[in-house]
């Protein structure tokens, strides 16, 4: 297992990974997710966003050269306002395995690489945010010493004809 830096060039590959989460997000909430039929635009985000971002890291886990998952981190610095001291932490924006893979060290090793990304940086905060459907992902983020932090709560307001 080897867990390395993505680059440009690895774009379609990530976009590959991005297809399983997105269909497992767009099956459970298919009024916000788009489907993932075609991998394309997940290409040009890809290239044209998440890999230039200089706030960004995004890491690739490997497994004899081929590409098992990834995960997608951004260092937030806020100042300090009149409500809130200054902050830092490492976000993880994006995080899957192949589903196939799961519960074999992958997601444990991409998340080592957040942790480490946070040290480097020193910052000693790491958030995420998880949809409520996403039960396995809930588990797995516990093991990894994640604690729930705050709700987001929301009310879909339907027109009614």
């Amino acid at each position: 297992m080897k867990v390395r830096q993505a680059v440009i060039e690895d774009a379609e590959i990530v976009a590959g990974l991005i297809c399983d989460v997105q269909r497992l997000h767009a099956e459970a909430v298919p009024h916000l997710f788009k489907p993932a039929d075609d991998p394309s635009p997940f290409v040009v985000d890809c290239r044209e966003r998440i890999l230039t971002d200089p706030n960004g890291r995004l890491f690739i886990v490997e497994e004899a050269s081929e590409a098992v998952g990834y995960v997608y981190a951004r260092v937030l610095r806020q100042p300090e306002t009149a409500y809130v001291y200054a902050r830092s932490a490492v976000h993880i924006d994006q995080i899957a395995v192949k589903p196939d893979r799961q519960g074999s060290g992958y997601g444990r090793a991409l998340i080592e690489a957040v942790f480490d990304l946070a040290r480097a940086e020193d910052i000693e905060r790491v958030s995420l945010d998880t949809w409520s459907f996403n039960t396995g992902a809930h588990g797995f983020f516990r093991k990894m010493g994640f604690d729930m932090f705050m709700y987001r709560m929301d009310v879909y307001l339907k027109e009614e004809v």
